[in-house]
């Protein structure tokens, strides 16, 4: 099963949700924040690219890309993590 991504260990695909998880923080947090409907749009992007990895049933891979995502947010605007988590 950790093969194909599913369970503890590793994914081949934790790489690409890693960056994936650092580019949509990255989009979030250079949307204008008082733009509420780009910020929206930013978020659903975010959650729509983790979904891909749902969809692929790689909980390994989901975890990465919002480890990367949160900690990237936590980094960068503290304010806005904390709104947001």
């Amino acid at each position: 099963m950790a093969a194909c991504g599913s369970g503890e260990g590793q994914s081949p695909r934790s790489d690409e949700a890693r960056e994936e998880g650092l580019a949509a923080a990255t989009r979030l947090v250079n949307t204008d924040h008082s733009d509420t409907l780009a910020m929206q749009e930013a978020i659903l992007d975010a959650r729509a690219t983790a979904s891909k990895y749902m969809i692929l049933d790689d909980t390994v891979a989901l975890k990465v890309f919002d480890e990367a995502f949160h900690e990237y947010l936590k980094e960068k605007d503290p304010q806005l993590a904390n709104e947001i988590f």
